[in-house]
């Protein structure tokens, strides 16, 4: 039901939006020659080897994920020629493989809607950062409803789908800004600024759109429906886009 190595490679090529994504972030953290910085869901590990330039040869790159075959594809692809940079299998909730106060700079991108205890999450990043530290967080924001959650909702509510446990797979738990706010109270981080980063994703067709939403997530896109029965989503969900697009068009 989760990861596989084909995921993985199909992320890699698909993943531009992450990507762009990713480097809008790391470009409001003001990076600077010799820091340490934690990738927190790193993935295969091409953003946090963009980091590791960035802090050059005095620095150091750490990158963490829960997926063992994005962090293989990560140490034998991103890690080539980096001696600042390395990669563990580590969940958002528990960073007890890192001392207190080892990272100048902790980057969480699109990533902690996936995480099971976001307060904890929270906290543990608090942990690990040094006085005067930075943190940055970017993942789609739960003031709004993207399109595409729209059309997962409508598909897996339909006959079969509707009959397995599609929280077997984890929900992904959009944050409020307000939400957001309140966990960074609670986790003891004072100032903050939150930027909306209008993010529009093209494929060159539906097919191609439900491959990245599958990658992105790690598998976790088709719930709990079967993998002898994901083609059959993959085209309805495909359709129902079509759809969906045609009627916000029409209105």
């Amino acid at each position: 039901m989760g990861d596989t190595k084909q995921l993985a490679q199909t992320y890699t090529v698909l993943n531009d939006t992450q990507y762009d994504a990713g480097r809008f972030l790391i470009e409001r953290l003001a990076l600077e020659p010799g820091m340490r910085v934690l990738d927190v869901g790193c993935g295969p590990g091409n953003l946090t080897a963009y980091l590791a330039d960035l802090v050059g040869e005095r620095g150091m790159v750490v990158g963490i994920d829960p997926s063992s075959e994005r962090i293989a594809l990560a140490k034998e692809t991103a890690m080539a020629g980096y001696k600042n940079l390395s990669f563990h299998v580590g969940q958002a909730e528990d960073l007890a493989q890192f001392d207190t106060a080892s990272f100048d700079v902790v980057y969480c991108n699109s990533t902690l809607h996936w995480v099971a205890d976001q307060p904890r999450a929270l906290r543990e990043f608090g942990r690990v950062l040094a006085p005067g530290g930075r943190l940055g967080v970017s993942g789609q924001s739960g003031d709004f409803v993207a399109a595409h959650q729209s059309i997962k909702a409508e598909v897996l509510a339909r006959e079969p789908y509707q009959n397995y446990d599609h929280n077997i797979a984890g929900e992904p738990r959009f944050l409020q800004q307000r939400e957001m706010g309140e966990l960074l109270d609670s986790a003891g981080f004072a100032g903050r600024s939150f930027t909306t980063n209008k993010i529009f994703k093209s494929t060159k067709d539906g097919a191609e759109m439900v491959d990245w939403l599958a990658s992105s997530s790690s598998g976790k896109t088709y719930g709990g429906v079967p993998v002898e029965m994901r083609d059959r989503a993959r085209g309805r969900w495909w359709w129902s886009g079509i759809s969906w697009r045609a009627r916000r068009e029409g209105e």
